[in-house]
């Protein structure tokens, strides 16, 4: 049951690589007749996918920056700032990368006879294809981790101050729900 679980997360986490392993065994491994175009549309695509993936790891690098200089940040949970601080780390090398690769895209001679382009993006060997493709697809996944990091990190702020005040041992809800369940108001951790 626990794997089954573990799987489905691997494949959530890892999607936008499975996305772009389907588009790319269609149009570059596969494809044994010489069809330039359907290559040059996919290399502008993947150039404009990663242009705006940086400019999103920009604006979430931004806001990232501004909510760390909250007053609030200080006197929450410490797991706020590592978050925080690991998302704005992720977004900035998801900037790098599309950065990079865009430019990587752009020196690949798409024309040429001998399908040297082939070698260039899919790689010779089929773990270099692999690798090939993860790193064709780091700076969405980066930029998808930055943003999970940066909710997470928002979540345990609210639900630790929510926790601390309206929702402390002290109040109306949590005295209710120990009465319904017939609890003792203080619950200590040792008798």
């Amino acid at each position: 049951m626990v794997s089954k679980w573990v799987k489905l997360g691997v494949w959530v986490l890892t999607h936008p690589w499975r996305c772009l392993h389907v588009s790319f065994a269609n149009g570059i491994w596969e494809n044994t007749t010489e069809d330039p175009y359907k290559i040059d549309t996919w290399v502008k695509a993947k150039k404009k996918e990663l242009a705006e993936a940086g400019i999103c790891a920009t604006v979430v690098g931004a806001a990232i920056t501004a909510s760390i200089q909250w007053n609030q940040t200080y006197d929450t949970h410490w797991s706020v700032l590592g978050f925080w601080y690991g998302a704005l780390l992720l977004s900035l090398l998801s900037v790098t990368t599309s950065f990079h690769l865009g430019i990587y895209l752009s020196s690949i001679p798409l024309r040429a006879p001998d399908w040297s382009y082939r070698s260039a993006i899919a790689g010779d060997t089929k773990l270099g294809r692999y690798i090939s493709l993860w790193i064709l697809q780091a700076s969405t996944q980066l930029l998808s981790y930055s943003i999970i990091s940066y909710v997470l990190g928002l979540s345990v702020m609210i639900i630790s101050k929510l926790w601390e005040g309206p929702w402390g041992d002290d109040s109306k809800v949590c005295r209710a729900e120990f009465q319904r369940w017939k609890l003792p108001s203080r619950l200590t951790p040792f008798p």
